[in-house]
């Protein structure tokens, strides 16, 4: 309820749970709480008031804003310290934050895969729960558009990474890693870098591939893509744009809290599938285990650039 600011209706909802429950386990937990205009508020303790004085300010408010929406002064946040850092420091006429918060996200990047003639494969929606609170980047295709003889089968790739360490919030983790992550699959999954002479030659059978792979010099090495090698077709690629989710369930995760001075390079994996679904239950590939894809970044780019 603090952290989304909800009432305790909708937390109840989204929890699926009673706000009977709610209240029995606030009770327990020793939370306080008091009614503000028709609505229960709580009323954090102290260490609650700093980590949200922080993550006001980590997502662009002032110190003296920060301070007005959790209920204390800049005074007392300047006095206050984590780990035996200080939460801010003064630069010049205004207050900067001298540690930031960590959160360790899940987010799932998926979308179509398109063929040779830049078809795409399949034509079966992705399934709903995929959809369900995320942005539809790929509303506009139109049935005509899809020319794959698998008419009634839906094919989707996606991508998961279960532990991404992070300064943004759930709001804005997603779209500002999506085009990172999609170039990390491109370069890893789209590079033709795998010799298999044996599928290249098979590829070659086809005189529309032929032709392809004579005009953008491919398949002469034998060296194919490890995308190509999963799903046994040639010059399959990501579809751009891809969509994305956070992962949105209520379950309370601890936020880590470090000093600026360590903010830095990090590095996350990813499990890369492609699904294939006619009827209800898909086909996986690889069918033995995901493909890991790694992404390097550096959480000082997050800071710059937010």
């Amino acid at each position: 309820m603090m952290r989304d600011g909800v009432g305790i209706m909708r937390a109840s909802r989204l929890s699926r749970t009673t706000r009977r429950t709610v209240r029995n386990y606030m009770r327990l937990m020793g939370i306080r709480s008091k009614m503000v205009r028709g609505s229960l508020k709580i009323m954090p303790n102290m260490e609650q008031r700093i980590n949200s004085f922080i993550m006001h300010m980590n997502n662009g408010y002032s110190a003296t804003a920060s301070a007005k929406a959790v209920g204390t002064t800049v005074r007392t946040m300047a006095r206050k310290e984590i780990n035996g850092n200080p939460i801010m420091i003064k630069q010049g006429n205004f207050w900067r934050l001298n540690v930031v918060p960590i959160y360790r996200q899940s987010i799932v990047v998926y979308g179509r895969i398109v063929g040779l003639g830049d078809n795409i494969q399949g034509s079966g929606e992705v399934p709903n729960q995929l959809d369900e609170n995320r942005p539809d980047t790929q509303s506009n295709l139109q049935e005509d558009d899809i020319k794959s003889p698998e008419a009634d089968t839906a094919i989707w790739f996606q991508v998961d990474f279960d532990d991404f360490i992070t300064t943004l919030d759930r709001q804005r983790v997603g779209a500002y890693y999506r085009p990172l992550i999609m170039d990390a699959l491109r370069v890893q999954l789209e590079t033709p870098n795998i010799p298999d002479d044996s599928l290249a030659l098979r590829f070659l059978n086809n005189n529309d591939v032929r032709q392809h792979s004579t005009a953008n010099d491919r398949l002469d090495d034998g060296e194919i893509t490890r995308l190509e090698q999963i799903m046994s077709r040639y010059n399959v690629r990501l579809h751009t744009p891809a969509n994305y989710g956070v992962d949105d369930n209520l379950v309370p995760r601890d936020v880590e809290f470090i000093p600026l001075s360590d903010v830095g390079q990090e590095v996350s994996f990813g499990d890369f599938q492609v699904f294939m679904l006619r009827g209800d239950e898909p086909s996986i590939y690889p069918p033995d285990s995901p493909v890991e894809i790694r992404l390097d970044y550096d959480l000082q780019d997050e800071l710059d650039d937010n």
